[in-house]
């Protein structure tokens, strides 16, 4: 896993998709699983993409070096065009390390990275397993997608190989023993059933032992298979009676399952099962554009063409940005309108297996020259409508002129064209609210070409003035603004007046307070003179009684016009 980041810097960098992956294994896979000393094994390490497009794969492939030598890799149907690192074999840990990728995305069951070629040298049991591994997604970003691996087993025992240099240890095939009903004539044809390759005229793109099966009537008393790829060979060796057997898997090519029955009179006629089987995906191959890689047209028309070399090419998809596929019978594609900017194009070529290569490529839109806004309507109000936007363009342009919120959003839109002269003119004559709006204006010709798009300065909706004062238009809302200002100006004013009035008040009541304290000390102090004068009034003259009770009266007197002034003054 140390290399996985160099991996997916590459990778990301010769990507440009945008698909989203899932998920995809690595495989094994082999002839047989029982072998002798001296043999020759070779070993197929695959990718099932599972229906994702990859194009990156990394991983250790590890083996017993007692048991087995890798000799040689056969990368000559890889899907890799690339190798970060070229496949190092290592027999003394048993280990053959790799990373390898690819400029294009493929999709398919059997996805070849490359074969091992071993040669056995040791007796005894050993696991040929794959780890440390990844597997990239073509999605621009270098996504691993590798959920699990598929390993497989061999046994190595002592003796003499079959001259093909390997024993397959397929199922065995179970016997059927039972008494056959004499027939009268020779056996019918075999209807043969293979769920791995259920439509003998389809092409195939798996490659693993499969069942072959069939009914047995009642006076069958042999059976006979042959795989090839002849069409019409008849095979007359007997290997018992049975209905299914398992078939070593196949290479690349169209193969032929024979399979015959005797009975008491003879070999009967012979059913012929086509298996076409491909696992190797397209050859890479290009994107061309009628109007280059930049260019003002807006739906340029794009070609490609892909080659198979064993089933043929049954279509492509092509994908805009991150839009959906759009299956495609020939081998062009007009794009649709496309707005200003870079795009991606991705084109999927797909053979009669399945398996498909995917191809990718950028083409920049460039914008034509855009209008200009040069009156807006001076004032909008509320509720009415009439704003009117003018401007100009090149002759014989259309402007899509919209009218948008505050927030973007876009509220009413309408396509006008340009006179002699270039001029353009819009008018909106829905009632708007309060707020903020913006003309937006965006040209376009012809062809359908677009420019980038221009906006005007800020309008305000506001409401209609009701009256005008020196120029000045009052509208209902300043108008209820104005009579609510007078009330709280009003209402705080009367509160200043009061807290003064009150403030004063308080003052005025202290001072006369103060003022009647001290009369009412004096007419104390001569009231106690007097009594004092009364208790000694045998001794005392008449008239200083009569002194007193004078003082005393005038000083009653002053305290009344003390009184009075006071309550005058706390009442202003």
């Amino acid at each position: 896993m140390k290399k996985l980041p160099i991996l997916l810097a590459a990778v990301f960098i010769m990507a440009v998709s945008v698909r989203q992956a899932s998920a995809a294994t690595f495989g094994l896979s082999a002839s047989g699983e029982s072998f002798s000393v001296g043999d020759n094994l070779t070993v197929d390490l695959d990718i099932d993409s599972q229906g994702v497009s990859v194009n990156a794969g990394q991983g250790t492939v590890r083996f017993s070096p007692d048991i087995l030598e890798a000799e040689s890799i056969d990368r000559s149907q890889t899907i890799f065009n690339f190798w970060l690192e070229d496949p190092e074999i290592d027999n003394n840990l048993g280990s053959i390390s790799f990373t390898g990728g690819s400029t294009s995305g493929f999709s398919g069951v059997s996805l070849e990275v490359f074969k091992i070629n071993f040669r056995v040298k040791g007796v005894g049991a050993s696991s040929i397993v794959v780890s440390d591994g990844a597997v990239t997604a073509s999605d621009g970003s270098g996504t691993n997608v590798l959920v699990g691996t598929r390993g497989i087993d061999i046994t190595v025992a002592a003796g003499a190989s079959l001259p093909s240099g390997q024993i397959s240890v397929l199922p065995p095939v179970e016997q059927i023993t039972r008494p056959a009903t004499p027939a009268a004539a020779l056996p019918a044809r075999p209807e043969v059933i293979v769920d791995l390759y259920p439509d003998p005229a389809a092409w195939h793109n798996a490659s693993s032992p499969f069942l072959g099966r069939w009914e047995l009537p009642e006076d069958i008393t042999d059976v006979a298979t042959l795989i090839d790829k002849n069409p019409s060979s008849n095979p007359a060796v007997s290997e018992g009676l049975f209905d299914n057997k398992t078939f070593a898997s196949l290479d690349d090519g169209i193969w032929h399952l024979h399979v015959r029955f005797r009975n008491n009179v003879g070999w009967g006629p012979t059913a012929h099962y086509r298996i076409a089987v491909d696992t190797v995906p397209p050859a890479p191959f290009g994107i061309l554009s009628s109007s280059g890689t930049a260019s003002t047209n807006p739906s340029p028309t794009i070609s490609f063409f892909a080659s198979d070399a064993l089933s043929g090419i049954s279509g492509y998809s092509v994908q805009i940005d991150s839009g959906d596929y759009e299956s495609v019978a020939g081998s062009s594609f007009t794009l649709p309108t496309l707005v200003p900017g870079t795009h991606s194009v991705r084109v999927a070529a797909r053979d009669m297996a399945g398996n498909s290569t995917e191809t990718f490529s950028e083409m920049e839109i460039l914008p034509i020259e855009s209008p200009t806004i040069d009156y807006l309507t001076p004032r909008v109000y509320v509720g009415e409508g009439g704003l009117e936007a003018a401007g100009s363009a090149l002759p014989g342009y259309s402007v899509i002129v919209s009218l948008k919120d505050a927030e973007g959003a876009e509220i009413a839109s309408t396509v006008v064209l340009t006179d002699e002269s270039g001029n353009w003119f819009a008018q909106f004559n829905d009632p708007l609210r309060r707020g903020r709006y913006q003309i937006e204006a965006t040209a376009k010709d012809s062809r359908g070409a677009l420019s980038l798009p221009v906006s005007s300065e800020e309008i305000r909706a506001s409401s209609k003035p009701i009256i005008t004062v020196a120029g000045i238009g009052i509208t209902p809302e300043a108008l209820a603004l104005a009579f609510v200002l007078f009330v709280i100006g009003a209402f705080v004013a009367g509160r200043i007046a009061e807290r003064k009035l009150s403030r004063r008040r308080r003052g005025r009541t202290v001072i006369a307070t103060r003022d009647m304290m001290n009369v009412f000390n004096v007419v104390k102090k001569d009231v106690d003179s007097a009594a004092a004068a009364v208790e000694k009034s045998k001794t005392a003259s008449p008239p200083e009684i009569k002194y007193h009770l004078e003082k005393i009266k005038k000083d009653i007197d002053k305290m009344a016009k003390y009184l009075v002034q006071g309550v005058e003054e706390i009442g202003k």
